[in-house]
């Protein structure tokens, strides 16, 4: 039993033992008297935490954190902020005003898995080199050349993205690799992101990083989803909207024709250049129980009535606001997006172009 009570007093002495507050001290040589800024990355944006003005190149930061994160340091007039982990413990940050991004940091593994990181990118001088040559390729129009060029970035880029998933696999335990993985979170598919999240789980499923990635998967659950339900075959999705006049209309109210379900708005020249298309396959086929709904994704409702007057669009328009959802119940993201139904509202064709719209009516209804 003695052993027992002497090893929970030696734990509770070392949960005692660690520091509950940061102290981050800073020497930069060149500097006097410049304000510093202290930001955390929080959603992908800097936010500000603390201000303070250093005295003949000295600052300090003093603070708590509930989880290490990404911070920045802005000194007034550099462009280039010292970037750092921040836990609860002392940092001390050395270098030059103007060479920021080659900060030393003491106190804190994270930041020098960072900077490993960062200096181990490969292909990093190649890099520049090609941006360079490419200019010059370009400017005196070799095309072999600039071919060459983009077949050796893109390979180099390809290394570097190897590169990159590597460290986040090698370090799934820490705030770093954590930190790298929510970074790439945004350019994966549901699959890739469920997959990237069960490797973090375990160890970081109560770090803000790990809950911001996570809370990425509802909106592609619901992409997914979207996409599903707008496939070739299924019924699409019922909706009303008001049309300018301010009179609801329903989708479903075109059963028994042919309708075509297009996705616009003013602003968008691909669209706007795709409506005399729209104006030409509908006068040829109107009388034969073919209708459109233009669906417009406009803020500016005044530049919605004003191009549909513009573009002579005589059929039925419906406005989708944000709230309405429509937009996001059709996985629409870009237009024009175009979607052809039967007469009992199933979807037989999607986002047909030129002329390909009046030879699939003329399929259906000649």
């Amino acid at each position: 039993m003695k052993k027992v009570l002497l090893a929970i007093f030696g734990v509770a002495m070392l949960v005692a033992c660690q520091p509950k507050s940061y102290e981050v001290t800073g020497t930069l040589e060149g500097a006097t008297s410049e304000r510093v800024i202290l930001k955390r990355i929080e959603k992908g944006r800097p936010v500000d935490v603390d201000t303070t003005v250093m005295d003949n190149g000295v600052f300090q930061f003093t603070g708590s954190v509930d989880a290490p994160m990404l911070y920045i340091a802005v000194v007034d007039g550099k462009q280039q902020p010292a970037v750092f982990f921040i836990s609860n413990n002392k940092i001390t940050i050395t270098g030059n005003v103007d060479k920021l991004s080659e900060i030393e940091v003491e106190g804190s593994e994270l930041t020098e898995l960072l900077m490993k990181f960062n200096n181990e990118i490969p292909g990093q001088e190649r890099q520049a080199e090609l941006q360079q040559e490419f200019q010059m390729a370009y400017m005196s129009q070799d095309a072999d050349k600039q071919k060459m060029l983009q077949e050796e970035m893109q390979a180099l880029l390809e290394d570097q993205r190897a590169y990159f998933k590597n460290f986040i696999n090698e370090n799934v335990s820490n705030e770093c690799g954590l930190f790298f993985a929510l970074n790439m979170a945004g350019s994966l598919d549901l699959e890739e992101l469920r997959e990237l999240i069960a490797q973090f789980e375990p160890s970081m499923s109560t770090h803000p990083y790990f809950i911001e990635m996570k809370e990425l998967l509802g909106p592609l659950e619901e992409y997914e989803k979207a996409q599903a339900a707008t496939a070739e075959g299924a019924v699409a999705p019922d909706f009303t909207l008001n049309t300018p006049a301010g009179e609801a209309v329903s989708l479903s109210s075109f059963k028994g024709k042919y309708v075509l379900v297009d996705f616009w708005a003013s602003w968008c020249q691909p669209c706007r250049k795709e409506n005399p298309n729209v104006v030409k396959a509908y006068k040829a086929f109107n009388s034969k129980g073919f209708e459109v709904l233009s669906v417009s994704v406009d803020r500016d409702e005044a530049a919605w009535k004003k191009a549909i007057v513009e573009d002579g669009l005589t059929w039925t328009q419906v406005l989708a606001t944000e709230e309405s959802g429509v937009a996001e119940a059709y996985a629409i993201q870009s237009i024009p997006s175009t979607f052809l139904l039967d007469q009992e509202g199933k979807i037989i064709a999607k986002n047909l172009r030129g002329s390909a719209l009046e030879e699939k009516l003329a399929e259906l209804l000649n």
